[in-house]
């Protein structure tokens, strides 16, 4: 009987973790309401820095950008041009990632992030 009440806990641990896992948001064509790219990456700099994450100009028109939650860590690319940008999952840490799928507190942040950077541009944040 024993044995029985521990599977059952364990398949209902099983069943409740997965509940955590959403399918991965990536963001793309996010419109950008200036033609200055200088003005596009401050203003991406400057929205993830709001929202706790670390900017690193990567290479032109890309920043990587990162952010460490607890014991979580998420490493999103950020491409952009003088008329959209677009945020990419790149590698996590303890965020679940499996097939496309990954824990829902990622996509929050992503959400937030790309709000933050719309703020910066002095547009009101998308609704998603």
């Amino acid at each position: 009987m024993n044995s029985f009440k521990l599977l059952i806990l364990f398949v209902a641990g099983l069943f409740l973790s997965a509940c955590t896992s959403t399918p991965l948001v990536e963001l793309t064509k996010e419109p950008i309401p200036t033609n200055s790219a200088q003005s596009v990456e401050q203003a991406i700099i400057k929205g993830c820095q709001a929202k706790g994450w670390t900017p690193v100009v990567a290479d032109n028109n890309t920043i990587d950008a990162y952010i460490t939650v607890r014991s979580h860590k998420a490493h999103v690319q950020i491409t952009y041009d003088d008329k959209f940008y677009n945020i990419n999952y790149v590698d996590s840490t303890n965020l679940d990632y499996n097939n496309g799928k990954i824990h829902r507190n990622y996509n929050k942040w992503i959400y937030k992030l790309s709000a933050s950077i719309q703020q910066q541009f002095g547009t009101r944040a998308q609704s998603y």
